[in-house]
């Protein structure tokens, strides 16, 4: 919801009604006013919610105000462009840090971004405070990597790769996201759709 916030924001629309942001986003009307709620927000009857005001309140509400570091475990293909993607400014968090287990490679790659062996995450997340870590391909060592960014502080992990991880601690968030469930996912509902 807030990326579609952004977006209408940028296009100076100054309200909108929760049945527009749920067909917008796919989701119940119902749904999305039982969720604004959660925020305090309420809407006026026919004109809907003030875009800027329900944009400030996921803000505070969810922390995207704070800017937090972050860092990219995994240098190959999806990590650089991660990593160069940081040209564009992320609403909420920066990225001080990238890590492969690569030596050769990491003396190749052209970025601004300090890029360290793997073998240092511990010590380079709790010396920068980074609270978060985006994993980008898997490694035979990836629940070594794991400890390793559990040991040195961090937050979440966001998970590319398709080995899933979890933690027992109830301070690491770890969101695993599978791009082959996604395929299928989607294959699955519009071949669903046109049953």
């Amino acid at each position: 919801m807030y990326n579609l916030m952004e977006e209408l924001e940028e296009k100076r629309e100054s309200s909108i009604s929760s049945q527009d942001i749920g067909k917008r986003l796919g989701v119940g009307s119902h749904n999305i006013r039982k969720d604004i709620g959660f925020l305090g927000e309420t809407g006026t009857s026919g004109s809907g919610y003030e875009i800027a005001k329900l944009k400030s309140n996921i803000e505070k509400k969810l922390g995207f105000a704070r800017q937090r570091s972050a860092c990219i475990i995994g240098l190959g293909s999806l990590g650089s462009v991660i990593m160069n993607y940081q040209d564009l400014p992320f609403p909420c968090f920066s990225i001080v840090a990238g890590f492969d287990s690569n030596i050769n490679k990491l003396e190749t790659i052209q970025t601004t971004i300090p890029v360290y062996p793997t073998y240092e995450i511990q010590s380079v997340i709790q010396r920068d405070n980074i609270e978060l870590a985006v994993i980008t391909e898997p490694d035979r060592n990836i629940e070594k990597i794991t400890e390793r960014l559990i040991e040195g502080g961090i937050k979440g992990i966001i998970n590319f790769t398709p080995v899933i991880l979890s933690s027992d601690l109830e301070s690491v968030y770890i969101r695993n996201i599978d791009i082959m469930t996604e395929f299928r996912y989607v294959s699955a509902l519009f071949t669903l759709h046109n049953q």
